[in-house]
């Protein structure tokens, strides 16, 4: 199916064949979703389908996201909580625990740590593409050899899973975001895994913060576990170790597959359009990494690990009003925010099919918007571009040459495979 022809197979299917009509638009979503958005943006952009409606144009995705209170997180915030065990900022609208402990994920997660946090990503990440090219081979899988390795150490560090192993820290969170925020058809089997990858990791965080709790408070380190065991809040927030662990624990699930995700697919992105990545090369060698940070967020605008975001139409509301696309979303409706799309709004984003680094921050959907957008921005701003950073800055470390597109699913909902040459051949770096 090429160009702008979904729609009229999608309308002839009859009505009632709903089994053919979402099984069409899955294949669409799952082989062409870029051209699947193009479509529904010019032609039905609030599309009504029986899996949801997919709200495609930038303005009313934004709409959505900001009325909280309208359009609530209650698709998945139940699995969500399922998987944590309890209460997270994530899965609540507008209650005391979500603004509370949002403005609490703020202050552990300070804006301050940036540069500290980049210089330790810089650090761990040259430490494992170390160990993966002196492996000796030719070759070596980005994503199991360096990016989840990479980001699971900055965590230890940073977040403070001190005593974790890596492989723990991500296959929990692997089997946990599986659970809630890519299970649409709620198979038991993968919400029962998830339920029990995060009981797994809570029942190891709670040893971790014994311990820290055992210690002499001078001797921890510094990271954001204990910073949490440092704070004081009043005890009407009830705010114990139970709600440390499920929070630090939340900040993981949100950030490890996806700051795996993104290095590889960023660095698709990069290396499928060779002059971009001659100029990103460039970038990455300067002092001030921050022109070649927009490189990377650009690459993540083409492949972004959040494409689409579920929330729950809770009443009546004219969407679009005083447009000419206006529509009456019904309560009880799951509304689709796709960010992949408002990300290419024509009518919005200058030349969106263009890869421009430095567009405009309103342009930048990756990390969220609204109520619920990434409350570990500041870390994740950093710690992305830097992994991807370091592979660049090591010669010959780079997609195998007509495999840059070559990103292995291995079957689940993220990249589990993707090879590079190893650079062994190449002038080492200075």
């Amino acid at each position: 199916m090429t160009g702008m022809d979904f729609l009229a197979a999608y309308d002839a299917i009859p009505q009632d064949d709903v089994p053919q009509r979402v099984a069409l638009l899955r294949r669409a979503m799952t082989t062409g979703r870029a051209e699947l958005f193009a479509e529904l943006r010019a032609r039905r952009p609030v599309f009504g389908t029986p899996i949801g409606v997919f709200v495609t144009r930038h303005p009313d995705v934004l709409e959505v996201l900001s009325a909280p209170e309208t359009f609530t997180v209650g698709v998945f915030g139940p699995a969500l909580e399922d998987v944590l065990g309890g209460p997270f900022i994530l899965a609540r609208d507008g209650a005391d625990l979500h603004w509370r402990e949002r403005g609490y994920g703020q202050l552990m997660l300070a804006a301050e740590d940036a540069p500290r946090v980049r210089e330790l990503t810089a650090r761990i990440a040259d430490e494992v593409l170390d160990e993966a090219i002196g492996r000796g081979a030719d070759t070596f899988d980005l994503v199991q050899d360096y990016a989840r390795l990479a980001a699971a150490r900055v965590a230890v560090a940073y977040l403070g899973f001190t005593g974790i192993d890596e492989e723990t820290l991500h296959s929990c969170t692997r089997r946990m975001q599986w659970a809630f925020a890519i299970n649409p058809g709620r198979d038991p089997e993968i919400h029962a895994a998830g339920v029990a990858a995060g009981r797994e990791l809570r029942d190891r965080v709670a040893e971790v913060i014994a311990r820290r709790r055992d210690a002499p408070r001078d001797d921890g380190p510094d990271d954001v576990l204990g910073r949490m065991l440092s704070t004081r809040l009043p005890a009407e927030y009830g705010f114990d170790d139970e709600r440390v662990n499920a929070n630090l624990v939340g900040y993981l699930t949100g950030y490890q597959q996806n700051a795996t995700q993104c290095t590889a697919t960023a660095l698709k992105e990069l290396a499928v359009r060779p002059e971009v990545l001659a100029e990103a090369e460039r970038a990455a060698g300067e002092s001030d990494p921050s022109r070649f940070d927009a490189y990377v967020w650009e690459a993540l605008r083409f492949h972004p690990f959040v494409p689409v975001t579920p929330r729950l139409c809770v009443r009546d509301h004219l969407l679009a009003a005083g447009t000419g696309r206006q529509t009456l979303v019904p309560a009880g409706s799951v509304v689709l925010a796709c960010f992949a799309s408002a990300m290419f709004d024509e009518e919005v984003l200058d030349a969106p099919d263009e890869f421009r680094p430095g567009r405009p921050p309103a342009h930048d959907l990756v990390l969220g918007y609204g109520a619920h957008d990434c409350v570990g921005r500041y870390a994740a701003r950093v710690i992305v571009p830097e992994l991807v950073r370091r592979v660049l800055l090591r010669p010959g470390v780079r997609p195998l040459p007509g495999a840059e597109r070559a990103l292995d699913y291995a079957g689940t909902p993220f990249p589990q495979h993707y090879t590079v040459r190893s650079g062994r051949d190449a002038v080492p770096a200075p």
